[in-house]
C-alpha cells in the first residue's frame, strides 16, 4: 500500500475517532479521569519514572490533570510540551499543577520560557486511536513522532504511553515508516503493556 492511500486510511480513521469521543458525556468523561489516578504507581514502577511529560486536554482528549497532580504528589518532575508554530519536535518544559501557562498553537497551553527545559524519562501523549500493537493515531501533525524519532536516534531512553478512554482502541491503526511506536497504553481500565 502506498503513502497516499495509508493517508486516507489515517483520514478515515481520524474521523471515525473523534466521533467516538466526542459521544462521551461529561459525567463519563470525569469518571475516565479519576479511574486514571489508580495507575500512577504502576506508571512509576514500570518505567521508573522520575521526569513525566503530560499534556494538557483539548478538544475531548482525556484528562489526565488529577493523574499527573497524583504523579507530583509521588515525587515526580512534570514537564508538558511546547508546541512549536511549524511542525517540527517538541520540546518540554517544568511544569507544576496550577502553574500560570501561556497559549500556544493549534489551542495547547504550555509553561512560559522561563521555566527549565527538561528531558522526560516518561512522554504520557493523547491519540485519537490505538491498537494492540501499540501503534498510535495523532492528529496528524507529527509533532510527537518526531520528537520520539528525535530522541530515540540521539540515545535518549524515553518511554512512551498513549492515555486514552478504552473506546479508542481499533483494529488496526494504519501506519508509515514516520510513526512512532508506543511502549504502552493507559486507560481507564488499566495499564497495558507489550
Amino acid at each position: 500500500m502506498d503513502h497516499s492511500q495509508i493517508s486516507l486510511q489515517k483520514q478515515q480513521a481520524r474521523k471515525q475517532a473523534k466521533q467516538v469521543r466526542k459521544h462521551l458525556h461529561e459525567n463519563q468523561r470525569n469518571i475516565a479521569a479519576q479511574h486514571l489516578l489508580r495507575f500512577a504507581p504502576d506508571l512509576i514502577d514500570k518505567f521508573t519514572s522520575s521526569i513525566v511529560a503530560g499534556f494538557l486536554p483539548i478538544f475531548t482528549e482525556i484528562d489526565i490533570i488529577p493523574l499527573m497532580t497524583a504523579l507530583a504528589e509521588k515525587h515526580c518532575q512534570l514537564c508538558l510540551p511546547v508546541t512549536p508554530e511549524k511542525p517540527s519536535a517538541l520540546c518540554f518544559r517544568a511544569y507544576a499543577p496550577g502553574q500560570e501557562l501561556e497559549a500556544g498553537p493549534l489551542n495547547t497551553k504550555h509553561p512560559d520560557a522561563s521555566s527549565h527545559q527538561l528531558i522526560p524519562d516518561l512522554v504520557l501523549l493523547p491519540l485519537l486511536a490505538f491498537d494492540m500493537r501499540y501503534n498510535r493515531l495523532g492528529y496528524g501533525g507529527g509533532y510527537y513522532d518526531r520528537t520520539l524519532k528525535k530522541f530515540r536516534e540521539s540515545g535518549v531512553d524515553v518511554k512512551v504511553v498513549g492515555v486514552a478512554y478504552s473506546g479508542q482502541q481499533v483494529d488496526k491503526v494504519p501506519v508509515t515508516s514516520t510513526d512512532e511506536p508506543m511502549d504502552g497504553v493507559l486507560t481507564p481500565e488499566g495499564l497495558m503493556l507489550p
